[in-house]
């Protein structure tokens, strides 16, 4: 029995160091595989976990993907090299990746914690919260296909009414806990939008309007045509302005305590044409 049990020892351990040679992949090693440790990485933070789930009643293991092994990191820079690599809150493993976090030092980095923990916060998800990212990720897969116009749509449409909503949540999240996680308040406005929203909206919108426009007309005959019925528009407008504006600056620089008939004429004049550039969208 002792010899069987002896065998039994040297044969697990030869195992062992085989397991450990081999980086974790032999299976029931003991050895944690690289897989293994981006999927269930260690909580590095774990008293910070702990005091932020005092204040907000929402648990999530906080890491610097920089140091620690994330799943998130080693998928997403594939998709969107640009937006792959910023901070992020992982809801499926309740994960909150911070670039150099030191465990909440600095005003901004208890300000990201809270946002991004606001992603986590289970209590007014909406259909959004599921596809939170989805328009930064099919941005970046179009950028690397050549940006055709309906994966542009997509992704512009995506930003608009799945990305955008979901960050204005985790700024309200923000905002509500500021005082308590003693950090610099995002702004809110009455529409319950964010600063961060508006950007992806905007953002949306302008991908979107250039997707439609490459849709409707791919070969840029009417945009260019169009282009050049304005500037043509846009001559005699041009013209009258260079001849206005030299009295218009005498008129000022020797104007006396009233203001002269001559000048409010020109002045009203000079608006209304360059309202009129603006409206053939030329500046």
């Amino acid at each position: 029995m002792d010899i069987f049990q002896n065998l039994l020892n040297k044969v697990s351990g030869a195992y062992k160091q085989a397991d450990k040679a081999a980086g974790g992949w032999l299976p029931r090693g003991g050895v944690a595989s690289p897989l293994t440790k981006a999927v269930f990485p260690p909580q590095p933070f774990p008293k910070r976990s702990e005091e932020i789930s005092q204040i907000t009643g929402v648990k999530a293991r906080f890491i610097d993907p920089e140091k620690t092994p994330s799943v998130v990191r080693l998928i997403a820079p594939i998709v969107s090299p640009s937006w792959g690599t910023q901070d992020y809150a992982n809801p499926l493993l309740k994960e909150v990746g911070l670039s150099g976090y030191k465990g909440g030092k600095t005003d901004r980095e208890r300000m990201v914690e809270f946002h991004e923990i606001g992603h986590l916060n289970s209590k007014d998800k909406n259909i959004y919260s599921h596809l939170g990212v989805l328009g930064r990720s099919m941005q970046g897969l179009s950028k690397q296909t050549g940006n055709l116009p309906l994966t542009d749509l997509a992704a512009g449409l995506a930003l608009q009414y799945a990305d955008a909503p979901e960050e204005d949540r985790a700024e309200r999240f923000a905002k509500k806990y500021a005082k308590k996680g003693n950090y610099s308040s995002p702004i809110i406005y009455e529409d319950n939008t964010s600063n961060y929203g508006n950007e992806l909206r905007s953002e949306g919108k302008e991908l979107t309007s250039s997707a439609l426009s490459r849709l409707t007309d791919p070969f840029g005959i009417v945009s260019g045509a169009s282009q050049f019925i304005n500037q043509k528009r846009a001559d005699p407008i041009r013209k009258e302005i260079q001849q206005i504006e030299p009295g218009l600056k005498n008129l000022v620089v020797n104007m006396g305590d009233e203001i002269s008939p001559e000048l409010l004429r020109l002045s009203k004049r000079h608006a209304e044409l360059s309202r009129q550039l603006e409206a053939l969208n030329i500046r």
